[in-house]
């Protein structure tokens, strides 16, 4: 039977591992579902992230439901829930605001470098970011898809976006 190493043990041995980084900072917009909140804090713990913001005026969910996805990533991860008027306040004025939206004008993720100071935000599961926020962030990118179906889940979008940051910031 094959014994199991850490993914952090490969990492943290490779030569990669060795730089030190800023890592990106995760702000979701509205969120819906307590499922995808503890999707978004178990990639963001698993990818490095520094926070997690959850924006949402009137917050109605109860930890339980959001542990039950996050796992132990729950408690690992720096993370809150700020209003849609005072989420600035926990960036660093040194961080480039992206957002990972199909919106006009957007940018191949993959042709599209990703400063390692940054800060993703994705949006609500049916309607997406907030124009007010999409004004806030400074370019927005998209992620090439063939299919048929122009939007992914939250997470699985992040996922995406987090493994190329890694890419550029890590191994190019």
């Amino acid at each position: 039977m094959a014994e199991y190493i850490k993914s952090r043990a490969f990492f943290e041995n490779s030569e990669a591992g060795k730089r030190t980084k800023n890592h990106p900072i995760i702000v979701c917009w509205k969120l819906t579902s307590p499922t995808n909140l503890g999707s978004v804090l178990r990639l963001a713990d698993n990818m490095g992230c520094t926070k997690v913001l959850f924006i949402d005026n009137e917050p109605s969910f109860k930890d339980r439901n959001i542990k039950r996805t996050a796992q132990t990533s729950f408690k690992a991860i720096d993370w809150h829930f700020c209003d849609s008027t005072n989420w600035k306040e926990h960036i660093p004025e040194d961080y480039m605001l992206l957002a990972i939206e199909t919106a006009d004008p957007s940018f191949d993720l993959y042709q599209t470098e990703l400063p390692e100071k940054c800060v993703f935000f994705v949006g609500n599961e049916k309607v997406g970011l907030d124009d007010c926020l999409l004004k806030e962030c400074e370019k927005s990118i998209y992620i090439p898809m063939k299919g048929h179906n122009k939007s992914m889940n939250v997470s699985h979008a992040l996922t995406i976006v987090l493994g190329e940051w890694t890419r550029q910031n890590y191994y190019e």
